[in-house]
C-alpha cells in the first residue's frame, strides 16, 4: 500500500513550495525567455514513496527540499549566463528542454546522490532512492553535459553547447587583438584568422564513427567540444610565435610570406588522419587556396600545438 503525504509534509509543501515557486518560475524565465513548467501537488504523492520514511527531514520537508532542488538548478543557470554569451545557452536551453517541464525524480542510482539529465525533452533533477535531499547544492553540476549529451542525441554531427560557448569565449572574443600582434609582426600588414567549428566538430565525429570501437579511444570528442576555442587560439598564437622567431620583422621574409598567402587569412582546421604532410606526425602548415592552413587530425587534437608552424620560413 502506497504511504500517504502526512499532514505535516502537506503544511511544507504549501508553505515553503506552492507559495515560493512561482518567484523561481519567473527567474526562470528572465533567464531563458520561456515560461517552464515545475512538479505540483499530486506529483508530491509519487516523490513520498521515494523518500526514507524513517528520516524526518526528507518526511516533514517534502517542500523545502523541492524548493531547494529548484533553487539550485536556477542558480546554475544564472552562474552560466553570466559566465558565457547569454544567448547563446538560451537558445540551446531551450532547445534541447522542448518540452518546457521540468521535474523531480527519485529512483536508483548506480553511483551518486544526485544529478540532472534530459530525458525526452523534460530536464529531469534526480535523487537516489532514499536519500531525497542529499547534495542538492551538487543537483545541476553537470548541466551543460547533460544538455550536450541529449542534444548529440538527436542531432548528431552539430556543434554542441561546450563548443559554442568555447569558441564564443576562448578565440572571437580575443581574436582582434591576436590579429593586432600579428599584424606588428609583419610590418602593418593585417592578416584575418579563420576556423569553422562546425566543420571542425563534424569531422571529427566522422572520423570517430568511422573507427572501430576499440579504437574509438583515439578521438576524445569530449575534448574537442570543450576546447574548441581555446585549442584554436592556441594555435593560432602558435603561427604569431613562428613569425616573431623566424621572421624578425625581416622585410624580405614578410614580402616572400605575402605573395604565397594573398588572401592574407590565415585558417585552422582538421583533416582525416593521415592527411598531414609527409613526416609530420601531429600538425602542419601549408599554402593552400592562397592561405596560409594549419592543420591537425582529430586524433592529434591539441597536440603540441607550438610546433604547426616551425617549417614556415621553409615553405616560402
Amino acid at each position: 500500500m502506497a504511504a500517504k503525504l502526512p499532514l505535516i509534509a502537506k503544511k511544507n509543501i504549501r508553505d515553503e513550495y506552492t507559495a515560493k515557486i512561482p518567484g523561481l518560475q519567473e527567474k526562470l524565465k528572465e533567464y531563458t525567455g520561456e515560461d517552464y513548467e515545475f512538479i505540483s501537488l499530486p506529483d508530491f504523492d509519487v516523490l513520498f514513496q521515494g523518500i526514507n520514511q524513517d528520516e524526518s527531514y526528507q518526511k516533514e520537508s517534502i517542500g523545502t527540499i523541492a524548493y531547494n532542488a529548484y533553487e539550485s538548478l536556477v542558480d546554475k543557470i544564472k552562474y552560466i549566463l553570466q559566465s558565457n554569451d547569454e544567448e547563446i545557452f538560451k537558445a540551446h536551453f531551450n532547445q534541447v528542454v522542448s518540452a518546457r517541464k521540468i521535474v523531480i525524480v527519485i529512483e536508483d542510482m548506480p553511483s551518486g546522490y544526485a544529478c540532472c539529465r534530459v530525458k525526452d525533452g523534460v530536464l529531469e533533477l534526480v535523487y537516489k532512492t532514499q536519500n531525497y535531499g542529499t547534495n542538492t547544492s551538487y543537483l545541476a553540476d553537470e548541466l551543460q553535459k547533460e544538455l550536450d549529451k541529449a542534444f548529440a542525441a538527436t542531432n548528431k554531427g552539430e556543434l554542441p553547447l561546450s563548443a559554442r560557448l568555447g569558441f564564443k569565449q576562448d578565440f572571437l572574443d580575443k581574436k582582434e587583438k591576436l590579429e593586432e600582434d600579428i599584424a606588428e609582426e609583419l610590418e602593418g600588414n593585417k592578416i584575418t584568422l579563420v576556423a569553422d567549428p562546425a566543420e571542425i566538430w563534424r569531422l571529427a565525429v566522422e572520423e570517430f564513427d568511422k573507427l572501430k570501437k576499440r579504437d574509438q579511444s583515439e578521438i576524445d570528442l569530449e575534448s574537442v567540444g570543450r576546447n574548441m576555442g581555446a585549442a584554436i587560439f592556441a594555435y593560432f598564437e602558435g603561427f604569431k610565435s613562428a613569425l616573431n622567431y623566424q621572421f624578425k620583422q625581416d622585410e624580405m621574409m614578410i614580402e616572400g610570406f605575402l605573395d604565397l598567402c594573398p588572401k592574407k587569412e590565415v585558417h585552422f582546421k582538421l583533416v582525416p588522419k593521415g592527411s598531414l604532410s609527409k613526416d609530420r606526425s601531429y600538425n602542419d602548415g601549408i599554402f593552400e587556396d592562397d592561405a596560409y592552413v594549419i592543420r591537425a587530425t582529430p586524433q592529434t587534437w591539441y597536440t603540441n600545438v607550438s610546433y604547426a608552424c616551425d617549417q614556415l620560413e621553409k615553405l616560402l
